[in-house]
């Protein structure tokens, strides 16, 4: 047996805490086991079979028969973006939007909605798939795509005559603001099972950022949209997004009492994500680099821990990647034009092909996505945090010739820390 390369390890005053990216597995060893531990490292040799099992169970230890960690990761990783039998979509009915954000990724862009001639495009390719896939997990965006809900649900059941709706993932990315109870009732019929919303910060803030152009509320809007949403349809998955810079982050805490007001804090999942310079959307310094806001991040967690809020996970296990570099994952705009990457939606020099074309050939722009690896990449190669990361944003690589790794690889030993503290809490709690 040897040491998983992808173990960290955190000291604490009893022992240590052992952390393995690739199995987001964490056990904690009391100062008997850290020592069989650091003996193992010496001498190779483990006698304790529990102890053992728990180690393999964890994958901080590899069995000798296993294949290099590395090499298998990246095997997942080609299997992940080029096998399988499912298909990853993100559909943007339209590009129009009712708020007027400043930061907003999609700026320049033409507010065009699918016409019928697009709408049927869409339904002749959603009934081709079933010829080739088993599973569909289909994103509704844009724009606000609650703007264009009839095209969502004309579509929604055009997929539903060739797939059986366990087959079926649906998801929207919306800012919530036309969440009502009637789209809601909609939404349940539809098995639309998850939305991600953002709020920015309390309502001084929030409604300068996320704004009418009118210039009238929308964060109270949205709160009662949620809390509606949820009485109506209880299994309605809702993540709250908080697009943080230096200029809304000491207001991020305030939101909290809101949604305990509302009685939604534990009936969402709320999380942090970093306003990224996309078209030039950060100014004056504004955006917080990946150190910057690792810090932040873990600042929030622990400050909100200590009141009682657990917003913490483990990142997730991302062999995959990213859908933008997987052949079996599209963007399809309202023109009926196919992206590769979010970010890129209705930027006609970043498209890849056409609903109107079927038959175009493969361009330049499929070919840098789908060439796009890290594999001989040396530090990537090398760091103990290539499961969850992967070399960062492929986007931000591809168009930077360099590296945006993730926040875990700034904070990860303090993350671990905070996680079983947290757990310690529970099962204290649970007693």
């Amino acid at each position: 047996m040897r040491s998983s390369i992808f173990n960290i390890i955190e000291t604490i005053g009893d022992g240590i805490l052992l952390y393995n990216t690739n199995s987001n597995g964490i056990l904690k060893l009391n100062k008997e086991y850290e020592e069989k531990y650091n003996e193992f490292l010496q001498s190779g040799k483990l006698d304790d079979e529990a102890f053992k099992s728990a180690l393999l169970k964890g994958n901080m230890v590899i069995d000798e028969n296993s294949g290099d960690e590395i090499d298998t990761i990246f095997l997942e990783n080609k299997m992940a973006r080029f096998g399988g039998n499912d298909i990853g979509l993100t559909v943007a009915p339209t590009m129009a939007c009712n708020f007027r954000c400043p930061y907003c990724y999609e700026k320049g862009k033409e507010y065009v909605t699918m016409n019928r001639e697009t709408v049927n495009k869409v339904k002749k390719y959603f009934n081709n798939l079933k010829e080739r896939y088993r599973h569909v997990a289909i994103t509704w965006y844009g724009g606000e795509p609650l703007l264009a809900f009839p095209i969502i649900e004309e579509l929604m059941e055009s997929i539903y005559e060739k797939f059986e709706r366990k087959y079926v993932a649906v998801s929207v990315v919306t800012n919530g603001y036309l969440l009502t109870e009637n789209v809601a009732r909609k939404m349940k019929k539809l098995n639309i099972s998850s939305i991600q919303i953002t709020i920015d910060g309390p309502p001084e803030i929030h409604n300068k950022r996320r704004r009418l152009p009118s210039g009238e509320d929308t964060f109270f809007v949205i709160l009662e949209n949620m809390k509606k949403a949820l009485e109506i349809y209880p299994e309605l998955k809702i993540s709250i997004r908080v697009n943080i810079d230096k200029d809304n982050i000491d207001g991020v805490d305030k939101i909290i009492q809101y949604l305990e007001e509302y009685d939604l804090i534990h009936k969402t999942h709320l999380y942090l994500a970093p306003v990224t310079n996309i078209n030039e959307t950060c100014t004056e310094g504004s955006c917080f680099s990946t150190r910057e806001f690792a810090i932040e991040e873990l600042d929030f967690l622990k400050r909100n821990h200590k009141k009682g809020y657990s917003f913490i996970s483990l990142p997730v296990r991302n062999t995959s990647m990213c859908g933008a570099v997987s052949a079996h994952s599209y963007i399809i705009d309202a023109r009926g034009d196919l992206y590769k990457c979010w970010d890129d939606v209705s930027n006609l020099n970043e498209k890849v092909g056409s609903l109107y074309d079927e038959h175009s050939p493969v361009n330049a722009n499929m070919v840098k996505w789908l060439s796009h690896t890290i594999e001989n990449d040396v530090e990537c190669r090398n760091c103990k945090y290539l499961p969850v990361c992967m070399g960062g944003c492929p986007n931000y690589w591809i168009k930077n010739k360099k590296k945006n790794c993730v926040s875990i690889k700034e904070n990860a030993n303090q993350f671990v820390r905070l996680i079983y503290d947290v757990e310690k809490k529970r099962k204290e709690a649970s007693v």
